[in-house]
C-alpha cells in the first residue's frame, strides 16, 4: 500500500481518462480499508476492488491476477503491478498499437526498470536494470482463450513467461515498444532484488520447460479466475458514500448547490444532463415536461441572474449546482455535467437544453437502456421556425431539415468531451468510436423558433463565438428565411429512412 500510495499521484493523469477502468485486486484483506479510504479522494478513476478474504500463504499471483481479468470489464487488459510508476504513457503507447496493428493478432510489451526512491525519466531510463516485459496489454478474449495465467504455479516466478508462450501459441504474437517505459518502486525489498539478479539459478529445468515451452496453449479448468469474487468497490455501482465526494467536489467548484438526499447507492437508468442560463420562462415547463422521461435530473446553472436557479425544482432533480458565469463556455459546462453524472450510477445520460424538448411521439429513451449496442447516439433533431407545428426544412447539414446531434452516451464511467473545434458547436460525447442513431427519438428546439428568437440567438453568437467556432450564423439571421415543413409529416417511417440513408453513406 505504502508504494501504491508513492506512485498512483505520478499514474493518474493517465487512469483519468476516457473508457480507462481501474482493476485492483487484493490478494488479502489487511489493507482493505485503508484502500478504500484512499480511492475516495479520487472519483474520477472508474475502481473496481476485487478482494479475497480467505486466509493463505504468499503465492504466485496468477490466481489474483486471473479475477482481475475477469473482473475487468473493456476490451483490452493491461496487467501490471500497483507499485509501477509510468515513465511514459505506457497505455497510450500499447493501446495504440491495437489500431496500427488491427490486422495483426497481438500482445504489445514494453521495457520495466527497478528503482528505489529516486526519479527515474526518459533521459535516465537506461541506467538501470530493466526487463523487456513485465507489463502486457492485450485483447481480453485472447486471454480467456487460453484460460488465464497458470495456476498451478505456486512459488515465485514463470507466471509471464509461460502466459506470453501460451499466447504465442494460439497465434497472438509479441510487439515490443522500446519507448513504452515503467519502473517498479523497490524501496525495502532485498529478497526481489536478489532473486532478479539471478532469477531462475535454483529453478528445475523441467520447470523452467513448463515457463518458457509449455505443452499445451490452454491451462486451467473453466473454474480459472474464480478463486475469489467479492467486489468491494464498482464504479459501475458506486455505494452511497459517493454522496459525500459529491458534496466536496461541489464546495470547490460551484457558488451554490442543493443536493437530494439519500440518492447514493441507488440507480437512475436513464439520467439528463441540462444546462440552464436566464431560463426563468421555461425552467419550469421544461421539468414538469422532461420529469416523466427521465429517472433523474441533474442541473447545471450558468450564473443565471434572474431566479432560473431558484425556480428549478422537480421531484426527479437530485442536485442542482450554480457556478460564477464569465463566458459562455459549452465545452466546459457539458464536462462539468459529466464530472456530476459520474458520482451517479446510471446506464445511459442525456443532455437537453432548457429550448430543447422530446416530441411525445418519440421520446422513449428507456428503449436504449436495453438496446446495448452504441457507447455514443446522433438524435434526429429540427429547428422549430415561426409555428411549434412547422420546422426549418434548409437548416445546414441536414436531410431535409432533420439535422443529428450528439445528444445521448451509454456510461462507460468518468468521461470528458475533447474538441478541436473550440468551445461551441462540438460534438456532444466523449467517445465516437461506437456510435449509432437514435432513430426512435426525435429533439424539438424551441431556441430559433420566433423572429425575435433569432435575432437575440444571433447576436449572442456574434458576441460569444470569439473562436470561430461556426463559420456563419445566417442560417438564422435576419436574412434567413427557409422553406418549412410540417412537423406532424414525420414519422417513424421516415426517421428509420433517414438513419438507413446515412448508414449506407457512411459504408
Amino acid at each position: 500500500m505504502r508504494e501504491f500510495r508513492r506512485v498512483f499521484p505520478k499514474n493518474r493523469k493517465y487512469f483519468e481518462r476516457n473508457g480507462i477502468e481501474v482493476v485492483l485486486v487484493l490478494d488479502s484483506p489487511e489493507e482493505s480499508i485503508e484502500l478504500l479510504d484512499f480511492i475516495l479522494q479520487y472519483p474520477f478513476v472508474n475502481w473496481r476492488i476485487v478482494m479475497n478474504d480467505k486466509p493463505h500463504e504468499w503465492r504466485n499471483p496468477a490466481k489474483p491476477l486471473n479475477v482481475g481479468i475477469r473482473f475487468a470489464t473493456k476490451r483490452y487488459v493491461m496487467v501490471c503491478s500497483p507499485e509501477s510508476e509510468m515513465v511514459t504513457d505506457v497505455i497510450a503507447i500499447l493501446r495504440k498499437s491495437f489500431d496500427d496493428y488491427s490486422d495483426c493478432p497481438h500482445y504489445a510489451i514494453g521495457r520495466v526498470c527497478f528503482a528505489d526512491e529516486e526519479e527515474v525519466t526518459e533521459a535516465n531510463f537506461n541506467q538501470y536494470q530493466f526487463i523487456p516485459f513485465g507489463s502486457i496489454m492485450l485483447e481480453k478474449r485472447h486471454a480467456e482463450q487460453i484460460h488465464g495465467y497458470d495456476e498451478t504455479l505456486s512459488k515465485w516466478g514463470g507466471d509471464d513467461n509461460n502466459f506470453r508462450s501460451r499466447l504465442d501459441m494460439i497465434g497472438v504474437k509479441e510487439l515490443y515498444f522500446n519507448e513504452a517505459m515503467m519502473a517498479h518502486r523497490d524501496i525495502d525489498n532485498q529478497e526481489g532484488k536478489v532473486r532478479r539478479g539471478k532469477p531462475f539459478e535454483k529453478t528445475p529445468n523441467d520447470v523452467l520447460r513448463h515457463f518458457f515451452f509449455p505443452e499445451m496453449a490452454v491451462a486451467n479448468y473453466d473454474n480459472w479466475g474464480r478463486d475469489f469474487d467479492k467486489l468491494v468497490y464498482d464504479w459501475r455501482n458506486k455505494p452511497s458514500s459517493s454522496e459525500g465526494q459529491l458534496e466536496n467536489f461541489c464546495c470547490k467548484n460551484f457558488t451554490e448547490h442543493s443536493i437530494a438526499t439519500h440518492f447514493g447507492g441507488k440507480s437512475y437508468p436513464v439520467l439528463l444532463l441540462v444546462q440552464s442560463y436566464n431560463e426563468s420562462g421555461r425552467i419550469i415547463s421544461f421539468l414538469e415536461n422532461v420529469s416523466s422521461l427521465f429517472d433523474g435530473i441533474i442541473l447545471l446553472d450558468d450564473g443565471s441572474n434572474d431566479g432560473t436557479y431558484e425556480l428549478a425544482r422537480s421531484d426527479k432533480l437530485l442536485f442542482k449546482c450554480k457556478k460564477r458565469r464569465t463566458e459562455f463556455n459549452d465545452l466546459q459546462n457539458r464536462n462539468m455535467l459529466l464530472d456530476l453524472a459520474s458520482f451517479v450510477n446510471h446506464e445511459i445520460a442525456f443532455f437537453l437544453d432548457v429550448d430543447e424538448m422530446l416530441d411525445e411521439r418519440f421520446s422513449d429513451v428507456h428503449q436504449y437502456v436495453r438496446r446495448d449496442v452504441a457507447d455514443a447516439y446522433m438524435v434526429p433533431y429540427i429547428h422549430l421556425w415561426d409555428s411549434p407545428d412547422t420546422f426549418n426544412g434548409q437548416y445546414p447539414s441536414s436531410i431535409d431539415g432533420i439535422c443529428l446531434r450528439y445528444k445521448m452516451m451509454r456510461n462507460i464511467g468518468h468521461a470528458q468531451i475533447f474538441s478541436n473545434r473550440g468551445k461551441l458547436h462540438f460534438h456532444q460525447a466523449p467517445t465516437m468510436a461506437k456510435s449509432a442513431i437514435a432513430e426512435r427519438l426525435l429533439i424539438l428546439h424551441y431556441g430559433l423558433l420566433l423572429a425575435e428568437d433569432r435575432k437575440a440567438k444571433y447576436e449572442f453568437y456574434m458576441a460569444e463565438d470569439t473562436e470561430g467556432c461556426q463559420g456563419s450564423y445566417e442560417h438564422f439571421g435576419e436574412n434567413a428565411h427557409p422553406s418549412l415543413k410540417n412537423v406532424g409529416e414525420i414519422t417513424m417511417q421516415k426517421l428509420h429512412l433517414l438513419s438507413q440513408k446515412l448508414i449506407s453513406r457512411s459504408l
